[in-house]
């Protein structure tokens, strides 16, 4: 009976009294088999291509009549897996006997990209694996979705036999999506051999990658200094100097205060927008003429072609950026403001001080422009609602700047009248002369006394 019958509960369709809530013998419960995990028919053939076993992938490839141009799991192909974990054997396998495709390309990676980038980090193996991709036609001159090509990767992790054996037939000017070129992964990585081999294959190394910095200004920034005698430099060449590219000290960000500054004013702000319009290679001739935010920003064609830019593409280029800018809609509302019941440190007053003398500075620009342009007829007449627009925007503004001067100069009537460490050099010269006019007075007293003492001893004693 126990094996036949089971113990539970009534059926729902029970004929038995709706308000009997015990239990009674039924049928025996049938139990449902656990579902079995599922197993990915390519999970065999996977780890074996990972730990590199030839044997293993034949069978696997047979049973499964896989197609070995075909992506594994994980997305890349058996090839590119035997490249990044760097298993020659079965690379040469794949190539020679299944007829791999040494170009397929996954997510735009190729099997010599891999090769280059492998996990190994053995130069010999990688060698060995990038003249068998070679010998089946492997493409060099190919880049992923990041801009990166074969050589890029093989400077990066300083295989420099691989760099040997494809830097003539590799495209050495190549960039990648921050406009950095393969010596700049060198230099980067401070690959010294890779970065002579690169120079002696003639690359070109004045070209500034997407932030305007040279390979020269790389090294220098990385401290490399014994690269700069590997990388060419000519009398002729200039390289603006690393402060005019960012903000370093309180000098830049407030320059009218400071009698003397090297960097012209607001420099910093010409790269970025000359970089906004893909010409920052000509940075260097503003550089060289110390032009400063306020002049460029009025600049005429005539004015550029005076500083050296050479093109008339490359002015009117230039001219269209600078008008791209002016038209920009401005807002009082993007400039920082202090609040009456914000936590403030005097920096942080100083700082935004700073951002508005800077705003004036672009405001004054902006109008010198539109005056310049519609004296000379070139912009047009302008409309009753534009001048309405602009002049409510600069009494907002006004406002803005008038609230931080109270600020100011609410914070300035906590400060002494004159600074402890003020040294007021009228007061030094003062107490110098002072001092000065005491010692003649007291040597002269001296002198006089014993010109005396003497007049009366002569007289005594009858001399």
């Amino acid at each position: 009976m126990s094996n036949n019958m089971g113990y539970g509960p009534p059926p729902s369709d029970s004929d038995s009294d709706s308000c009997y809530d015990g239990f009674y013998f039924s049928d025996k419960v049938k139990k449902s088999p656990k579902p079995q995990p599922t197993v990915e028919p390519d999970r065999k053939l996977y780890e074996a291509v990972l730990e590199g076993d030839v044997k293993a992938v034949i069978k696997e490839i047979d049973s499964l009549r896989f197609n070995v141009n075909d992506p594994i799991r994980w997305g890349r192909t058996m090839l590119m897996f035997a490249c990044r974990e760097g298993h020659y054997d079965l690379a040469a396998y794949l190539l020679e006997k299944r007829s791999a495709s040494a170009n397929k390309q996954v997510e735009t990676q190729t099997p010599l990209m891999e090769a280059c980038d492998c996990e190994k980090n053995d130069p010999y193996l990688v060698e060995k694996l990038v003249r068998l991709l070679l010998q089946h036609g492997a493409a060099i001159n190919v880049s992923n979705k990041c801009g990166m090509t074969p050589l890029m990767f093989a400077c990066r992790n300083g295989y420099t036999s691989v760099v040997r054996l494809i830097v003539k037939d590799a495209s050495l000017n190549a960039v990648d999506h921050v406009g950095c070129t393969a010596l700049f992964h060198a230099i980067e990585k401070n690959r010294a051999d890779i970065v002579k081999l690169l120079v002696e294959a003639g690359v070109n190394a004045m070209i500034p990658n997407g932030k305007g910095y040279t390979p020269t200004q790389a090294a220098e920034s990385y401290g490399y200094y014994d690269l700069l005698e590997l990388l060419p430099r000519t009398e002729e060449t200039y390289s603006v100097p690393l402060h005019f590219l960012c903000y370093h000290t309180l000098r830049d960000h407030i320059p009218r205060i400071f009698l003397k500054t090297e960097c012209p004013e607001y420099f910093q702000e010409l790269k970025s927008i000359l970089q906004s319009i893909d010409m920052q290679d000509q940075l260097h001739h503003f550089a060289i003429s110390r032009t400063s935010l306020a002049e460029f920003l009025v600049m005429d064609d005539q004015a550029l072609k005076k500083v050296g830019i050479p093109f008339p593409v490359q002015r009117n280029k230039i001219l269209k950026g600078i008008l791209d800018f002016h038209l920009h809609h401005w807002s009082y509302k993007s400039i920082a403001r202090v609040k009456m019941d914000g936590m403030d440190n005097f920096y942080d007053i100083l700082m935004i001080t700073a951002s508005h003398m800077q705003q004036l500075v672009i405001i004054q620009a902006s109008l010198d422009f539109v005056k310049k342009n519609l004296n000379a007829g070139v912009l047009g007449k302008t409309s009753t609602m534009q001048l309405a627009s602009l002049k409510t925007n600069i009494m907002a503004y006004r406002k803005s700047v008038d609230d931080l001067t109270k600020t100011v100069k609410y914070l300035g009537s906590f400060s002494p009248a004159k600074n402890p460490l003020h040294i007021d050099y009228n007061d030094i010269l003062a107490v110098r002369k002072r001092t000065t006019v005491r010692r003649y007075f007291k040597y002269t007293t001296i002198i006089l006394g014993i010109s005396v003492l003497i007049c009366l001893k002569s007289k005594w004693f009858g001399l």
